[in-house]
């Protein structure tokens, strides 16, 4: 029997928790088959109020993770702890498989405050290097691992996301006039620049053909106020949207702009490309993998940068729409099903070891 961490299943709309959602539902339909996995959500969390119920969750946290799940897996008689989110226990009475999704925080150090980088090096690095395999969703992720944690290539498994395609889309649907941005409102997934970009783009757009306006789903971050602050004119922050108006946001979009400065996949793009929806995204880490070559590319994340980019992009309406088909097709490869039974795979490898 594998026990799998399913306790970020209970916070906000994330890709992890999109991960390990799918995962599970994959894994219940009984497709993957051969193993009992069963996933454990452990205690909610406290309302995030201040700096007490900061600490409050930190110390639920360590507590689930290095005491409780590790005695849930002695009780149960698991054979295998699965740990989807960079950290493991310390100590566990059955091997570990854990799945670094990123590792931004070592990469991009300036873009996360200076305890959250402690705990996650801290973590991380001993859970990788503890951990009888190693899941990443890249083959950047998997060097990253390999480089910075010194982690044997011969221990890592990569296992790509998946992305959910409709088999129904309905009728395909004029493409409006926006730009398109999803993912958390942080330093490293660079909106405040892509905000200011595209007023930049919007104040010098010719107007033919028709200017894009830009919607920015997602919230929360530690660059939410920067954000919020450089929004003028022709952009609207939606915040978390559910997942049928995201399908439909996709639909419609004209582009999906992602300028990441560090990603371990990059699912918001797998899921435009999954709805004909054509891509902008920063020529780095995983996206250049997850891109393909029927991505747009920007090697120049700055506002100016940006703008150029947008200007460029959105020139040529029916060149974009050509491009979206293609990234049907790129998107193709990737599906959740897989996702399971390959992770499915790595269980059945790390149980026989």
């Amino acid at each position: 029997m594998v026990l799998a961490d399913g306790r970020l299943l209970r916070r906000r709309q994330t890709g992890v928790a999109t991960y390990i959602r799918e995962l599970r539902t994959e894994m219940g339909a009984g497709a993957p088959g051969g193993l009992d996995v069963r996933w454990t959500l452990g205690p909610p969390s406290l309302p995030r109020r201040n700096r007490l119920t900061s600490v409050g969750n930190l110390a639920l946290e360590l507590l689930w993770l290095h005491v409780w799940l590790p005695l849930m897996a002695w009780w149960t008689r698991a054979d295998l702890v699965h740990a989807p989110m960079n950290w493991a226990p310390r100590w566990c009475p059955c091997p570990v498989v854990v799945t670094v999704q990123d590792l931004s925080f070592e990469r991009l150090p300036g873009a996360y405050p200076a305890g959250f980088r402690l705990y996650a090096r801290l973590f991380a690095r001993a859970s990788a290097r503890r951990a009888r395999l190693v899941i990443v969703s890249s083959e950047a992720t998997g060097r990253d691992v390999e480089e910075l944690y010194g982690v044997r290539r011969d221990r890592i498994r990569v296992v790509p996301l998946g992305v959910r395609h409709d088999p129904d889309p309905g009728p395909e649907l004029p493409r409006e006039p926006f730009v398109l941005s999803v993912g958390v409102l942080d330093a490293r997934k660079r909106i405040a620049a892509l905000v200011e970009g595209h007023w930049r783009y919007l104040s010098a757009a010719p107007p033919d053909p028709p200017p894009c306006r830009l919607v920015v789903v997602g919230g929360g971050g530690g660059d939410e106020e920067a954000v919020r602050r450089a929004v003028r004119e022709g952009c609207e922050i939606a915040g978390f949207v559910p997942p049928k108006r995201l399908s439909e946001l996709y639909r419609l979009a004209t582009l999906l702009v992602y300028p990441s400065a560090h990603e371990g996949f990059g699912l918001p793009v797998v899921e435009a490309m999954a709805h004909g929806c054509p891509v902008l995204v920063a020529r780095n880490s995983s996206l250049v993998e997850v891109g393909g070559d029927v991505a747009l590319y920007l090697d120049d994340a700055s506002p100016e940068g940006i703008a150029a980019a947008l200007a460029d992009a959105l020139a040529d309406r029916e060149a974009l729409r050509e491009r979206g088909e293609a990234s049907r097709r790129q998107a193709a490869r990737y599906s959740w099903a897989r996702t399971a039974q390959e992770t499915m795979a790595v269980y059945r490898e790390a149980i026989g070891a």
